[in-house]
């Protein structure tokens, strides 16, 4: 794994071959080692390891970027040089916003060493586990179990430097009936493999696969639903991080949920309902996060997929991380200002509340929370969600892997999936009940109990 003087090292000398007026470095090393099993039976097992390279060179506000996995000099020296190339052919950023100069980044303990030596033969013990239940149980299930070590790195020509290694592991599993019509699913993740229960992960999968077989049909229309936090996960991420809905700029140009009629913005208006507080912390030790606001690439992607210096709503500041408030008790605390856009509000920038979201809960069950129900819906999951408006930020979706009619307080059939258009700011301002948070794709957010969720039309989809 790449040392913190490695790091520097390798990006001082990148560094010591620009020409441009600014140039940044990102280097991100993973170490991966991953089992795919389908079908009760292991298809692909494997481990690997690389590195990768991203450099922005940057003259008279012109950007040009470049990804290399390639450490010789000579790649190096010729990486730095395309990017250099690339900017002259890129029109001038009317936005741009220069990097950052030396910050004092946070120390985040995210790395644990028994995970980072762990690998197949730790996969596989969970593994083994899903698929003799699964055979036991009559069903067939499939999966994912990866885990990864990282070290990550980012520098710039006007000396900020900073260096983090992080592990993480995750693992999801999905089970069908032989007859087709019977599924579910369940998935853990942590910094640590310990932290991911592989037994209890094949329990919940298998026994929704067994309890969904054979839905019956249901009229659309509104419902109660008890959401289980893998559901609230997939809404939040289109609320919080994905579309730039907290976007202080779109508010205030009047392009926004949190736009005032008339001008201005809602912001410090009691929007949602009382029992909602969400934040972003990226010191909680059950999801650790980045020292700094951003992504740092482990691998060579698209083109375009970072923007250089945080102009844009989805692009990394680099900035050092910290805790902010983003709604409390209903009420929106703060809105997320791009680094260019405090600069021409003369307001400090807030980062993206796309990581380390929590959102606080109650002492509750899922069990509790479908005890209390009289007519309504459990839902398990999301799937396929897109946006219909993002003003409002509706979006479109479906249930999956497990949908369950509810009936004074009781489960009583598996209920045939819906496509749902629904808005998650309507879902957080009718929630009447929440269950206790837990960590679910990157989130760590409780089960809700929502009054008035719309389904419109039925699926046939398991």
């Amino acid at each position: 794994m790449l040392s913190r003087d490695d790091a520097r090292k390798l990006i001082d000398q990148v560094l010591s071959y620009s020409k441009a007026d600014d140039c940044q470095v990102t280097i991100g090393e993973r170490d991966l080692a991953q089992t795919r099993f389908a079908v009760n039976s292991i298809t692909t097992s494997g481990r690997s390891d690389g590195v990768a390279i991203y450099i922005w060179s940057t003259k008279d506000r012109r950007t040009g970027q470049v990804a290399t996995n390639e450490t010789s000099e000579d790649a190096l020296r010729k990486a730095v040089a395309r990017s250099e190339e690339l900017a002259g052919f890129a029109p001038p950023d009317p936005e741009y916003v220069e990097p950052l100069s030396p910050q004092k980044y946070p120390e985040i303990p995210s790395y644990d060493a028994a995970t980072a030596a762990a690998a197949q033969k730790e996969i596989l013990s969970a593994v083994k586990t899903a698929v003799e239940a699964s055979q036991a149980k009559g069903v067939v299930s499939s999966g994912y179990y990866e885990r990864t070590a990282s070290a990550l790195a980012l520098g710039n020509k006007r000396g900020n430097f900073a260096y983090a290694t992080r592990t993480r592991a995750e693992y999801s599993l999905t089970s069908r009936t032989p007859d087709g019509t019977g599924s579910g699913w369940a998935s853990a993740e942590g910094h640590r493999m310990g932290d991911v229960d592989g037994a209890r992960i094949a329990g919940i999968a298998i026994d929704k696969a067994v309890l969904s077989r054979k839905p019956r049909p249901l009229e659309p229309g509104k419902y109660t639903v008890v959401l289980e936090s893998a559901a609230v996960s997939d809404l939040l991420a289109y609320m919080f991080g994905l579309g730039g809905v907290f976007d202080a700029r779109a508010a205030e140009e009047g392009r926004s949920l949190f736009t005032r009629r008339g001008g201005g913005t809602r912001l410090g208006e009691k929007m949602f309902s009382e029992k909602i507080t969400v934040r972003s912390d990226p010191f909680d030790s059950r999801n650790p996060g980045r020292p700094w606001v951003g992504n740092v690439e482990v691998e060579i992607g698209g083109v375009g997929q970072i923007f250089f210096g945080g102009a844009g709503v989805a692009g990394p500041s680099y900035l050092p991380t910290e805790k902010i408030d983003w709604i409390e008790k209903g009420v929106v605390k703060n809105l997320v200002y791009t680094r260019y856009w405090a600069e021409k509000k003369g307001v400090n920038p807030t980062p993206l509340p796309a990581a380390n979201l929590v959102m606080e809960g109650e002492d509750h069950s899922v069990e509790d929370l479908v005890r209390s129900t009289e007519r309504g819906l459990l839902v398990t999951h999301f799937w396929y969600i897109r946006y219909v408006n993002l003003q409002t930020v509706q979006v479109t979706g479906l249930t999956r892997d497990g949908l369950f009619w509810i009936e004074n307080g009781k489960i009583t059939h598996p209920v045939m999936n819906f496509r749902f258009n629904e808005s998650p700011a309507n879902v957080l301002a009718n929630v009447e009940m929440l269950g206790r948070p837990e960590l679910s794709d990157n989130r760590i957010v409780p089960a809700m109990k929502v009054r008035d969720f719309t389904f419109s039309s039925v699926s046939d989809a398991v």
